[in-house]
């Protein structure tokens, strides 16, 4: 069926040759109609264009490889109605090689394609964060020690500075933060050095115009403007009928008074001001006439007045500008020494990743931003390559492109056209859900263009697509009422009016339940009596966690969701419903073991539980003590688990007995003269093992190391018989995995490894569980707003909401800003004192309302995330939460005021007093009997709401019959008589199951694919066990006559013989085949230098083996063939064989693919010699036991070779260095 696009849809279609922004919300179809666009452009009538002429970058692998498919899913349906159609198929084919990508994906493209313009290597990895975290420390390590050699008192001040105890571990951290942040910078070094110039204000006349002065009087004016809002509305209540009236001048006083601030643009006569500034006493006249709430509130507000006055003295105006100049001075050479490091960082790092052939994300971004764009004294011009790359782009199209950085917006630009005057950009995303600030992405950029670009037709154009075909009306309903009232301008970056609210653009038929659609706000009051004795962080997660249970329970099975492939409404699945939490660190776990113990299967994607898993500890201390058994604690912890089996008490007795000794040395003294000869046995049979697993750690891969320790050791099997078995088995599994990663890095062996485990741990690192439940699984998923975004579910339960925002950022010692710079305290080493500067005042206040911003773009999309029902729940002080909301200030276009959203601690400080003004919130006010008192009515008939307060008792209540009806069940199942058949359908289901037996088994031994040395051995007989080995009979050499032996085997030495066969340039031996020794020589010394030989292998070649083989006919006639252009060598091929060719029990329809590879062949009158090189040693002369050996594996080579090339094969020989001559293979 046609889809049917909106008007502003079919916009972003059809609109070309312009810079496009479309503004997306949350469930528009962005993806569709990008996919869309696309298609349009490829199929056009009249100018059509080749898929792989279009960039199309997006935020993840995933969302690119989806786009791809979709992509490649429509021209495949276009195909199919226009199969003769040419264009068509030739995108059919180039879909493959198109560039939806992602920006990291583009850069390699470019690395890839462009790396001789840098000098850069392009044999570079990505290396992985374990890797760089190590190497990060090794870099750290050696650019303080320099420092600290050079003594520098400069240095010295700067580590009393910020590392005055013994560890100077806040440095490094320090150091790695301000790398981050430079890097997301297209030039980190410029962006470092304009911190410095932050500290260069000298007298108070430049520290007026230093651009962070602006900032803070920019932030005090829009403080003061919504204190004059307050003091409005206060003086309008104080008018009211039975309004405290004799309040009236003192309100005007005040108002006279912010209208003067308002007028000042000086700090220092703001400063001077705000010391002498007062509010006049309210009067205390009294008249029974005045209604006594009203006198209330309006003494409320104008202390909120005062605050803001206060607040803005404490933390803005508290020292004179003379004091602020001279610490910016204090600071600059801290700061400069700060700067100076982490360009030495910068530096040693990027020198080292070079050495190493390493790569992380960002180095991508700066390489490729090197190819395409110089930086020169004009400003920034183009390169050649970015010329090129433009000239090939005929649309540069950027998906989340509100998630876009600096050098990402700088890379995508370099390689459109626009300035060359043809405007062919295309960004899409959605401001409101701009949530990825810590990985430095920069909402200012799609903001900045969403200001400049018009609706209109224009070269610079946006179009708003606002329908969500995601969610029910309902739910946008309740989005908009809230986000109406609490996204404005100067806090989210963007005002939510009209023109922003979400519109309903999906078709639900009607349910007939008026009620289930609405919005549930679970309330668990923090004060209840039931939790003042037990009021832990963990008791109140565990009790909203059980409140989130209930509500689960009650839905499933009960209520229903409208299931699109069914088109029809069904029951209420676990799998429908997800709990999103602002951070699943410690909530997640908590959530899925309560959610668990109340029957309702749940799984999380969290990444933390890994390295703490029993298993993974167990293996990861047996590792330990095969790098060193003198580690007391890993030796015991193995000791004590199922490898060592030994109990508390036995280690006890261990211990005491030879209490002096480290335990692996007691453990040894005891298994050779301990009295308990259980325990003695235990200890032999371990010491045994551990021995045995040393002698291996040299010469083993650390993967294999594992897998034989769970083989050997029997823990493998073990921890997949213990409860979660499974799970257990997976992250064991996983651990084999990371141990192959590790072995890609640049590091080698155990204690490297359990460094490398060590370095991640310390730094935070964990992989997460493995995740073993798929995506069908009927399990409710517990997941983080972040991990959900780009999802969607019918049920969504947002909890955690009484959870306080994360400000430490805010709270450093040192704060980074994007356009501010650099701040610090100032620090007096010698009193151990520190107290902030103005500069870190504003920065920290900046980076509280980009924070706060942030967060409320957080709860946009988690909210966005549901379909059918939205469930609000957390915990706090209800009756404080509630007093709050008693009056509260609107701005004139409906915000709360701007002085209550910015003292938002959580997302309850935003969303209950949004809801205040909702019918829903009369049963909250009367249970705390708060007098409701009102600006103006926000009652919105269409947003439905239901509030609950869910006390502990009641769910302990529940908890408890829950209990009992688990066991009443529990005693049922233990009754059951096992002979009695309770359900004939379900016990002839489990039959006919149980007994399946699978009709192909037979068939599950044949290989998909063999080699041709697999295939030869098949045909050896094994049938018999050699009693005794033979060796080869090797005459005796003088030792002064004897050459010198290869050290790696014969095997090796065959693999470095058929390396020199396959390189000999025959065209050149043409000519000295009588005496080749010195050009064989050269070839070899040649072969050498070019890295097709090591050194070693080079020298371990006997000449004379090459000499006597072209003094040979076959010799002879090869060389004669390589010269005529006929020799051909290694060549690779893989032909299809009847299975009971390799099998006669086999069947013979069955197929097995046989790959290998030709020594050589050559033409000679137009018939085919195929040659096979061996260095086996053989025991006679003729050579008979090599054609018994090889025979089978060259006649398929034969057959594979004839239907290679269609010629016939005439000859097929074996030619033996160790005999000096071929032997040829009958036909």
């Amino acid at each position: 069926m046609a889809v049917t696009w909106t008007e502003d849809q079919q916009k972003v279609i059809d609109l070309r040759d312009r810079n496009i922004l479309v503004s997306a919300a949350a469930g528009s179809g962005k993806t569709a109609v990008l996919v869309e666009r696309i298609l349009s452009m490829v199929t056009d009538k009249h100018q059509p264009i080749d898929i792989d002429s279009l960039l199309v970058v997006t935020f993840t692998r995933a969302a690119a490889a989806e786009m791809k498919e979709r992509v490649r899913g429509a021209l495949e349906e276009a195909l199919a109605a226009n199969p003769e159609d040419e264009h068509l198929q030739r995108q059919s084919a180039l879909i493959h090689h198109a560039q939806i990508t992602t920006i990291h994906g583009f850069c390699t493209y470019v690395i890839q394609n462009y790396f001789h313009l840098i000098d850069l290597d392009p044999g570079y990895r990505i290396a992985d964060e374990g890797e760089l975290k190590l190497l990060k420390n090794e870099v750290l390590e050696e650019i303080l020690e320099e420092a600290y050699e050079e003594k520098d008192p400069g240095f010295i001040n700067f580590v009393e500075w910020y590392a005055p105890g013994k560890s100077d571990h806040s440095i490094d951290n320090l150091i790695l933060k301000l790398y981050d942040f430079a890097v997301s910078y297209p030039y980190p070094e410029d962006w470092l050095d304009d911190c410095n110039k932050m500290f260069e204000a000298d007298d108070e006349g430049k520290l007026e115009e230093m651009p962070w002065m602006k900032e803070l009087l920019d932030e005090i004016h829009t403080l003061l403007l919504n204190a004059l809002e307050v003091s409005k509305s206060a003086e309008k209540l104080a008018e009211s009928s039975a309004g405290p009236y004799m309040y009236l001048p003192m309100l005007e006083a005040d108002e006279t008074l912010i209208s003067d601030l308002l007028k000042i643009d000086s700090y220092h006569e703001l400063y001077e001001t705000l010391q002498t500034v007062g509010f006049k006493t309210l009067s205390r006249k009294k008249d029974t006439s005045v209604d006594d709430v009203l006198r209330s509130q309006v003494k409320g507000l104008r202390n909120d007045v005062k605050s803001v006055v206060s607040d803005i003295r404490k933390k803005y105006c508290f020292k004179p500008a003379k004091q602020v100049v001279k610490e910016l001075q204090l600071c600059r050479e801290p700061i400069s020494w700060l700067i100076r490091l982490t360009k030495r960082f910068q530096e040693v790092y990027s020198e080292k990743k070079r050495k190493k052939s390493l790569m992380d994300f960002s180095d991508l971004e700066h390489f490729a931003l090197e190819i395409l764009v110089k930086k020169n004294d004009d400003g920034y011009v183009r390169t050649e390559a970015a010329r090129e790359l433009s000239g090939r782009y005929a649309e540069v199209m950027i998906d989340e492109y509100q998630d876009s950085n600096f050098i990402q917006e700088f890379l995508l630009e370099s390689v459109s056209k626009v300035s060359c005057g043809t405007y062919n950009r295309f960004m899409v995303g959605d401001v409101k859900q701009s949530i990825y600030g810590f990985r430095l992405a920069r909402p200012e950029l799609f903001l900045e263009k969403q200001q400049k670009y018009t609706l209109e037709d224009s070269r610079e154009q946006r179009i708003d697509l606002h329908k969500n075909f995601r969610s029910r009306k309902n739910v946008l309903d309740s989005i908009n009422f809230i986000f109406r009232q609490i996204m404005e301008r100067p806090l989210g970056g963007i005002e939510y009016d009209d023109t922003e609210a979400l519109y309903a653009g999906a078709d639900y038929p009607d349910a007939g339940d008026s009620d289930f659609p609405c919005t549930d706000v679970l309330l668990i009051d923090s004060k209840s009596p039931e939790l003042e004795d037990t009021k832990t962080r963990q008791t109140m997660i565990e009790t909203e966690a059980l409140a989130v249970s209930k509500k689960i329970t009650a839905m499933v099975g009960n209520d229903q969701v409208w299931d699109k492939t069914l088109s029809a409404y069904r029951p209420i699945e676990y799998r429908d419903c997800v709990v999103l939490l602002r951070t699943v660190n410690e909530w997640a776990e908590i959530f899925s073991r309560v959610l668990q113990s109340q029957g309702i299967p749940a799984y999380t994607t969290s990444r933390t539980g890994y390295f703490s898993a029993l298993e993974v500890v167990t293996v990861l201390n047996f590792l330990r003590i095969c790098d060193n058994p003198m580690q007391d604690i890993p030796f015991a912890a193995v000791l004590h688990s199922p490898v060592g089996a030994c109990s508390a008490e036995e280690l006890a007795v261990l211990k005491s007995t030879y209490p002096e000794q480290r335990i692996y040395q007691a453990a040894a003294l005891y298994a050779r003269e301990g009295s308990d000869e259980a325990l003695r046995e235990k200890l032999q049979k371990f010491l045994g093992l551990l021995s045995g697993f040393r002698i291996r750690v040299p010469y083993t891969p650390i993967h294999q190391l594992i897998e034989e320790i769970l083989e050997d050791t029997g823990y493998g099997n073990y921890a997949a018989a213990m409860p979660a078995g499974q799970q257990r088995a997976a992250n064991l599994a996983m651990l084999v995995e990371k141990a192959v990663e590790f072995e890609d890095t640049s590091y080698r062996g155990l204690f490297n490894f359990i460094r490398y485990i060590e370095e991640i741990q310390k730094y935070e690192v964990d992989f997460g569980e493995v995740n073993i439940n798929g995506e069908a699984e009927d399990t409710v998923r517990i997941m983080s707003i972040h991990k959900s975004k780009g999802l969607e579910f019918p049920i969504v339960i947002l909890a955690g909401m009484g959870k306080k925002f994360n400000f430490m950022d805010a709270n450093q010692t040192v704060v980074l800003h994007s356009k501010l710079g650099i701040a610090s305290d100032v620090i007096d080493s010698r009193k151990r004192t520190k107290e902030p500067t103005l500069l870190k005042q504003v920065i920290r206040q900046r980076m509280t309302k980009e924070t706060l911003g942030e967060e409320l773009r957080i709860l946009y999309v988690a909210l966005t995330r549901a379909k059918e029902k939205l469930i609000l729940c957390g915990t706090g002080d209800l009756k404080k939460r509630v007093e709050s909301c008693g009056y509260l200030i609107y701005s004139g276009d409906g915000h709360l005021y701007y002085g209550k959203l910015i003292q938002a601690k959580c997302y309850f400080d935003w969303v209950l007093p949004a809801l205040a003004g909702h019918p829903c919130f009369r049963g909250l006010f009367d249970m705390f009997q708060v007098p409701m008192g009102r600006e103006v009515s926000l009652a919105d008939e269409n947003a439905g709401f239901h509030m609950r307060v869910v006390t502990p008792a009641s769910l302990v209540t529940s908890e408890i019959f829950t209990r009992m009806d688990r066991k009443v069940k529990k005693q049922e199942l233990l009754q059951w008589d096992e002979n009695t058949v309770y359900d004939a359908d379900a016990g002839k289901m489990l039959e006919e199951r149980f007994s399946y037996v699978y009709p192909y088994r037979q068939l599950a031994d044949i290989p998909v694919k063999m080699s041709v040395s697999e295939l030869k051995r098949t045909g050896e007989d094994d049938s018999g066990d050699e009693l005794y080995y033979e060796p080869d009979q090797i005459p005796y050499i003088p030792k002064f006559m004897r050459e010198e032996e290869d050290e790696e085997g014969g095997a090796a030495r065959g693999t470095v013989y058929h390396k020199v066969f396959e390189n000999l340039d025959y065209l050149r031996l043409t000519g000295t085949i009588e005496k080749p020794y010195a050009e064989l020589k050269r070839q070899i010394d040649e072969m050498a230098e070019d890295k097709k030989l090591s050194e070693n292998d080079a020298e371990r070649v006997w000449i004379k083996d090459f000499v006597q083989f072209l003094h040979t006919d076959i010799g002879r006639r090869m060389c004669r063939a390589g010269a005529a252009g006929k020799l051909f060598r290694e060549q690779p091929f893989v032909m299809g064989i009847p299975a009971s060719d390799v099998n006669a029990e086999w069947p013979t329809e069955e197929l097995v693919l046989v790959q290998g590879i030709i020594d050589a062949y050559f033409e000679e009158e137009g018939q085919l010699v195929l040659v096979d090189y061996k260095t086996d040693r053989v025991s006679g002369p003729d050579g008979n036991e090599l054609i018994v050996r090889y025979q089978k594996q060259l006649l398929y080579y034969k057959k594979a070779l004839q239907q290679i090339t269609g010629k016939k094969v005439k000859e097929t020989d074996i030619y033996s260095v160790r005999l000096g001559r071929k032997i040829e293979i009958s036909n």
